[in-house]
């Protein structure tokens, strides 16, 4: 039997309104040493996204760093298996690399090359026998696939034909002796029937969406990420861990969780899910939406003494919002600064713009996005009209939408 701990999205070095999560990321990764130690796992799987940019500062990279060598240290006889994820550098997630294949059993996997046996990592039980396989892709980007359009075929089946493609692939080059060991595949990417949380990055069109069956055929359990919100794909097998915390206030009404998994031979696959404890609490000030003076009194009744010690990067983030078609007695941006003066708490959002995302009107008109607007294509057939007062030429338009389909599938677009 192989005891799993699969997790996702760890996002090191993501900011918040301006403030850096670093230490309360690195209270995560304490956190989950101490789990993978207290539950004897043999393999830990890290799903894509362990940095928020592709150029990670020097802080992020020397936390993952220290946990790839605490990991081993603290236990060496289990197996590490990272792949890169969409906001990962590739090839700065490999950087390690050297020193992990030195230690062994550390395999970070970030460059999606055409190699197969690469992807294909043995997972061993306490005893150092092979008790399941891992096939180990990292997101793949459309320059890392066989994209060419067949006869009749749309962007989005090249795409999902090409996924399917690279994981039969490597699927197909276990040895026959040892197919009959649980199969465990991990990926980064989302797949058709996912509920997103509303901070990933998204993708145009959702040509990136892919069927469950391109990646679960013949597998014990799928350990996905990309999706914030932990949840099934059509299977109890079929899983997004989710990401550890709330990447933002959207994520902060749901439990986040990592999930341990037993795979055994001739056996049912056993799921159980971890909560992960809250390091750094988000507060929102006040939903549904009051005046400013009702949230003045909420901030003003709410008991902070907890917090009073706690060291500054640890303190809670918070978010004041109220209802701006109510008129503000006085100069709004001193009374917030009066408001959050010597309390231990974070805000977000300066007071010189907090009357810019106070009300809901205002908020939505900031931050809907592009689809819930126009369509890119909508935007080129009204200005096209607008120009040129005749419909849009069927090859232009056919390129226009090849060239947003190619971008979407970089992962380049929020």
């Amino acid at each position: 039997m192989i005891r799993l701990l699969h997790t996702s999205d760890w996002h090191l070095g993501l900011e918040l309104g301006g403030h850096d999560r670093l230490e309360e990321q690195k209270h995560f990764l304490d956190w989950l040493l101490t789990t993978c130690l207290q539950r004897q796992i043999d393999a830990l799987l890290v799903s894509g996204d362990v940095y928020d940019v592709a150029n990670p500062s020097v802080a992020s990279q020397a936390a993952f760093s220290d946990f790839l060598v605490r990991f081993h240290q603290a236990m060496p006889n289990s197996t590490l298996v990272v792949v890169a994820g969409n906001h990962d550098s590739a090839s700065r997630l490999e950087l390690p690399k050297p020193f992990g294949e030195a230690l062994g059993k550390l395999h970070l996997r970030g460059v999606a090359t055409d190699s197969v046996v690469d992807f294909l990592i043995p997972l061993r039980d306490a005893k150092g026998a092979v008790g399941a396989w891992c096939v180990a892709l990292p997101f793949l980007r459309v320059g890392d696939l066989d994209c060419k359009l067949l006869e009749g075929e749309t962007p989005q089946e090249a795409y999902v034909r090409s996924v399917e493609a690279r994981y039969r692939s490597v699927r197909e080059s276990i040895g026959s002796g040892d197919r009959d060991l649980p199969l465990v595949t991990m990926g980064h990417l989302t797949l058709a029937g996912s509920h997103r949380a509303g901070s990933e990055r998204i993708l145009i069109g959702g040509v990136e969406s892919v069927p469950v069956q391109a990646l679960s055929q013949g597998s014990a359990y799928v350990a996905l990420g990309h999706i914030h919100r932990a949840q099934t794909v059509g299977s109890e097998f079929v899983r997004y861990s989710g990401s550890p915390y709330p990447v933002d206030f959207d994520e902060h009404r749901y439990h986040h969780l990592v999930l341990e998994v037993e795979v055994e031979a001739g056996s049912p696959t056993v799921v159980r899910e971890i909560e992960v404890p809250e390091f750094v609490n988000l507060l929102r000030f006040c939903d549904p939406l009051v005046s400013w003076d009702k949230v003045e009194q909420a901030v003003e009744a709410f008991d902070w003494s907890i917090w009073s010690t706690v060291p500054r990067d640890l303190q809670p983030l918070v978010e004041l919002r109220y209802d701006a078609s109510i008129l503000v007695d006085g100069d709004l941006r001193n009374r917030c600064e009066s408001l959050c003066r010597s309390k231990p708490f974070r805000l977000i959002a300066s007071p010189r713009g907090i009357s810019d995302i106070a009300s809901e009107k205002v908020l939505t008109s900031l931050n809907t996005d592009l689809r819930e607007r126009e369509t890119p294509e909508a935007l080129l057939l009204r200005h096209w009209k607008s120009k040129f007062d005749a419909p849009i030429p069927d090859p232009v338009l056919t390129r226009f939408r090849q060239t947003v389909d190619e971008v979407s599938l970089e992962g380049t677009t929020r």
